[in-house]
């Protein structure tokens, strides 16, 4: 455990420059909220705010597309396999780094959204949960990206994990079948956060949130699994 929590620390760290860029975005809602009254702007705040919100998850496909890839190019995956972790530690390392750097992000907008929102009358309780939705949606979504970073390169996995979140949530659409949206739930999670508003805000649908728990516990075995297979050795460009 010790080794997953260092690889996840390890990750953040990296990730720090993409991280700040994020939260300059919560900047631009605070920037909004401290110029802007409340009570009279409350719905264009609350349309900056699901904007904002929507930015990590796409984050988080980035994140999970070129983890590997970014060890692998600078060989420090070779030194870190070699120190008796074996490689779903270190797939479960990355997972966990993708949940902290989208929970910084998230922890962040929550306050802010408390502030703005909460004084035009958006309930409180209401933006935390639509936080943990998006952690929720960016740690499945980063993970299916990890999944295919494992024999794809950056830019082809974050492709596939495109077509395999939006696939579902196509056939939604075009069958008029919501359970298809559950294949992979980033979507319906996307959706509660984009479909808050101050005249329903109170949906709280906590299977969506389970599910992707569960999927993203089945994509990190099956990522391990196919990494299993995978000749660390060989360089990539």
């Amino acid at each position: 455990m010790r080794a997953v929590i260092l690889i996840a620390i390890n990750f953040v760290r990296e990730q720090r420059w993409p991280i700040l860029v994020l939260l300059l975005w919560v900047l631009l809602l605070a920037f909004l909220g401290l110029t802007t009254s409340a009570a009279r702007q409350a719905e264009d705040l609350l349309f900056v705010f699901k904007q904002v919100a929507v930015y990590v998850v796409a984050f988080s496909v980035f994140f999970g597309s070129s983890a590997i890839y970014n060890d692998r190019r600078s060989r420090r995956i070779l030194s870190i396999l070699s120190k008796a972790v074996e490689r779903r530690q270190y797939l479960a390392g990355l997972v966990l780094g993708i949940a902290i750097a989208s929970a910084i992000y998230c922890f962040a907008l929550g306050l802010t959204g408390c502030w703005t929102l909460g004084e035009a009358g958006f309930p409180i309780a209401q933006v935390w949960f639509l936080m943990l939705c998006l952690v929720a949606a960016c740690v499945l979504a980063g993970t299916v990206a990890l999944m295919f970073s494992t024999f794809l390169n950056p830019f082809f996995a974050a492709g596939a994990t495109a077509a395999a979140m939006g696939v579902p949530a196509a056939l939604t659409y075009v069958l008029g079948v919501p359970q298809f949206a559950y294949l992979i739930p980033v979507y319906p999670l996307a959706a509660t956060v984009l479909k808050s508003s101050f005249g329903s805000p109170d949906r709280t649908l906590w299977f969506p949130i389970l599910l992707a728990v569960f999927e993203t516990l089945i994509f990190l075995l099956l990522s391990a699994r196919i990494f299993s297979y995978v000749d660390i050795a060989v360089s990539v460009d």
